[in-house]
């Protein structure tokens, strides 16, 4: 193998390069698991130089052997390893690795094994310490300005008075007093964690820790040793990490977006529910868990099953409580209440006094869709709070974000309530309202605009500043409305 690999390298040079360019640590050893050669991303990681390494074993260089590598396995078992996440200590520190191995044959002749690795050591980093964090205080800086964990066990951040919404609430409270697992279905935004909150503030579980991890943000082959933990090992210095399972304990378990879970997690999951015992990856022994699951889901349960998203059978398990929130174009009614209360947060924290909303601003929020619903409404305020003045005393047009007047920037995202579609017939975009509502916004507004450059003789920067938005989205504006 030695031979030939320094034939392939000086034949073909363009291979060294790839090598080189990788972004992933490449190793290479041959039959008997000596080292051949590692690239420049491997040597960065481990301390080590290609020089130092060539010709010692994988054991005497990393203490690991057929079992702990992924590549000497694929050497002894002749088959590939596929996206393995394992841990190694090297020169005194931990390093967590994905990796894909493969058996090397040249001529029908076993020649060695190499191994693409790539490195996700601070990403467990950040989400172990983002743990920590949650069991230290689990309600997000966000919501401190919302309401405290005792002020009504979180009910005051749930806001709405629309019967659908209501409903959702009461299901919420009945669903605290017992342990069964509960599934929130809803769009991106439409406030599936703060009802997850909520139910675990009025549970009995309320002095437990409350975790959330969200399943679309992890690497499938990281979710498994996050959710269940992984075993030391028998490597020198290794140590036994907890699960969210066992962290969780006496407490709820937030698993967002369970839809993005990868299928053989989910059969795992289920025995881990069914049984109410997990086992560390790389361990035999079995542990009891006791923890409140509440998962949800930003597809319909009917058509995450049939796209195979989730498995039927864990939706059973997981829905014993399906609570379905509607989105904010099918409860406009609420549009108000839930701008009051953020005009009314926002004026607190930056120290102002603006009353509500003009009512061309008012009107435009009743006929926008909001494909971001409350999430969106939210942000949508705080921009805009931060360009008003008292001076304004309310919410004008000419504060929202350029975005949301473009005119085509409107989507359903793909998920529109089952129990709502009814209520939703009535929507139409801002782009079909060519004679409506908003064609006179934007008339007024780019008369508005127009005065404001003839009074300050075109110069954009006074005229940004007397019409009270950014230069930014003045230019964007000028531009949107073709002035010249």
């Amino acid at each position: 193998m030695e031979t030939r690999f320094k034939d392939i390298i000086n034949q073909y040079p363009f291979f060294g390069d790839i090598l080189e360019t990788l972004d992933e640590a490449v190793y290479f050893c041959d039959v008997n698991g000596r080292l051949l050669y590692i690239n420049k991303v491997a040597e960065r990681l481990d301390g080590y130089t290609n020089e130092e390494l060539y010709g010692r074993t994988v054991g005497e260089a990393y203490s690991l052997d057929g079992r702990t590598s992924p590549m000497l396995l694929a050497l002894t078992t002749e088959k590939p390893v596929v996206d393995k996440a394992f841990r190694y200590i090297v020169n005194g520190r931990e390093v967590y690795q994905i990796c894909n191995a493969r058996p090397v044959f040249f001529e029908g002749e076993k020649v060695g094994a190499y191994t693409i690795q790539k490195d996700v050591t601070q990403l467990m980093e950040v989400i172990e310490q983002n743990i920590i964090l949650q069991k230290k205080i689990y309600l997000p800086n966000e919501d401190d300005l919302e309401g405290s964990r005792q002020d009504m066990g979180g009910l005051n951040r749930l806001i709405g008075e629309h019967p659908l919404f209501k409903e959702c609430k009461d299901m919420a409270i009945r669903s605290a007093r017992s342990d069964s697992p509960v599934l929130l279905t809803g769009e991106t935004g439409s406030g599936k964690e703060l009802f997850a909150r909520c139910i675990h503030q009025n549970s009995k579980r309320k002095d437990g820790p409350f975790l959330a991890i969200n399943c679309a943000a992890i690497p499938e082959t990281l979710l498994e040793s996050i959710l269940f933990g992984t075993s030391k090992g028998i490597y020198t210095g290794a140590v036994e990490r907890k699960g969210l399972f066992e962290e969780a304990e006496g407490g709820t378990l937030f698993l967002d977006e369970i839809n993005s879970m990868p299928l053989f997690s989910q059969s795992k999951l289920l025995r881990a529910l069914e049984e109410k015992e997990i086992q560390h990856l790389g361990s035999k022994q079995r542990i009891k868990i006791n923890a409140r699951i509440i998962s949800s889901s930003n597809v319909f349960p009917e058509d995450a099953i049939r796209k195979k998203q989730i498995r039927e059978d864990l939706f059973y398990r997981l829905a014993v409580v399906n609570i379905m929130i509607p989105n904010l174009a099918s409860r406009k009614s609420d549009i108000l209440l839930l701008t009051n209360h953020y005009i009314k947060l926002y004026n607190e924290s930056f120290q102002k006094h603006i009353l509500g909303l003009d009512e061309e601003v008012l009107r435009f929020f009743m006929n926008f869709i909001w494909p971001g619903n409350v999430r969106q409404l939210k942000h949508c305020l705080e921009a805009a709070m931060n360009l008003v003045t008292d001076e304004d005393l309310k919410i004008k047009i000419k504060h929202l974000p350029a975005y949301l007047l473009s005119g085509n920037n409107v989507t359903t995202g793909g998920y529109i309530q089952k129990m709502s579609i009814e209520n939703n017939k009535h929507l139409k975009y801002p782009s079909q309202e060519k004679n409506g509502v908003f064609s006179t916004i934007y008339q007024k507004e780019k008369e508005e605009i127009i005065e404001a450059l003839i009074e300050n003789k075109g110069n954009v920067s006074k005229t940004a500043k007397q019409l009270g938005m950014h230069r930014q989205s003045l230019m964007y504006r000028i531009k949107k409305y073709n002035i010249t």
